[in-house]
């Protein structure tokens, strides 16, 4: 196996594509002060896989990318995240192998593993990571042998044996037969089609012209992986994403800046609720993990006027772009605290 432990240059931005810019393969920079959040302490971070393979991303006004900033693994070259979606069939073969673990998923040989590992200590008692999978195999592979995947293990204490925590709330894997709106090639439906974002297929306008675009040909919705874990205790994460079935077409993950916590307790808000906002189509998404009561959310400009205010019970989308250019606060308030998330229109 091919190990790189990779030293080599903090991540300022490097390379500028269109919206997104893409800078620095150092991954103990990167872990340490891209995704290290807050209530979380993180060490001995270690890489196997091709140096070209990871980066820091800043997205300015993407689609399908609510994400402003963090960490891109990919199972081939970080420059095939980038848009637009001008190639149907994008990606690299690293020539690496690809994870045992990562079978089970993928439920077919797994190829370029790309895999980074690290120890961390949480300060509350619940872990939190954000991520958005995406991947060029969508849409013409679904329902295939061709299943690029991505996992989150951990293992430690209160934890028997190793625990894979990136799932939807249903407790689904992530991979693309996995999350997909279905592939009538060959009569697959659709899966978990609420979390799933099509992107074109590589040949469709606006996807193919527009560099607000990603190149892959779909994306997931943000996911929240979560666990309880004990307050002051040592664990051992290891995030692995693979091609699944051959080592062609490349697959990615986004995991957010800062988007490894730790809460002080499960009852927080932050647990349940994730607020998202995409500039590209002036959407704001309010995300509910699991079912939270007297749940509120309010949009509110920089004078201090409620624009509006509702009820929420599930997931909800609130168009915004009927409002004037500005900063505006998208709060969501309920019995187990507030979520406060600034935004440009």
């Amino acid at each position: 196996m091919k190990i790189i432990h990779l030293i080599i240059i903090p991540f300022l931005p490097v390379f500028s594509f269109g919206q997104l810019t893409l800078g620095g393969s150092d991954v103990q920079d990167l872990v340490l002060n891209a995704l290290s959040g807050q209530g979380v302490s993180i060490s001995n971070i270690d890489y196997v896989g091709a140096p070209e393979a990871i980066s820091y991303f800043q997205a300015n006004s993407l689609n399908s990318m609510p994400f402003l900033s963090g960490f891109v693994m990919t199972t081939g070259h970080k420059n095939y995240v980038v848009g637009p979606n001008n190639l149907p069939n994008a990606g690299v073969d690293n020539t690496l192998p690809g994870s045992s673990l990562m079978n089970i998923i993928t439920g077919s040989q797994s190829f370029d593993a790309t895999i980074v590992s690290f120890d961390l200590i949480p300060f509350g008692d619940t872990l939190r990571i954000k991520f958005i999978f995406g991947s060029e195999e969508y849409p013409e592979f679904v329902g295939t042998n061709f299943n690029d995947g991505f996992a989150i293990f951990i293992s430690g204490p209160g934890i028997s044996g190793t625990e894979n925590i990136a799932r939807l709330p249903n407790y689904s894997t992530i991979s693309v037969n996995a999350i997909n709106a279905g592939n009538p090639d060959n009569s697959t439906s659709a899966s978990n089609y609420f979390y799933f974002l099509s992107n074109g297929n590589g040949n469709q306008a606006p996807y193919n012209s527009e560099p607000s675009y990603l190149q892959f040909d779909g994306l997931t919705r943000p996911i929240l992986g979560k666990i309880n874990v004990i307050p002051n205790q040592s664990y051992h994460i290891k995030m692995v994403i693979v091609d699944g079935g051959d080592e062609i077409f490349d697959s990615g993950v986004f995991i957010e800046e800062g988007g490894i916590t730790a809460s002080v307790s499960e009852n927080n808000l932050s647990n349940f609720v994730n607020v998202f906002y995409s500039a590209s189509n002036q959407q704001a998404t309010i995300q509910i993990t699991d079912y939270q009561e007297n749940l509120t959310y309010s949009i509110v400009d920089l004078s201090g006027k409620v624009m509006t205010q509702s009820k929420i019970t599930e997931t909800t989308f609130v168009d915004m772009s009927n409002y004037s250019s500005g900063m505006y606060l998208i709060q969501v308030e309920g019995s187990n605290g507030k979520i406060t998330k600034k935004v440009i229109r």
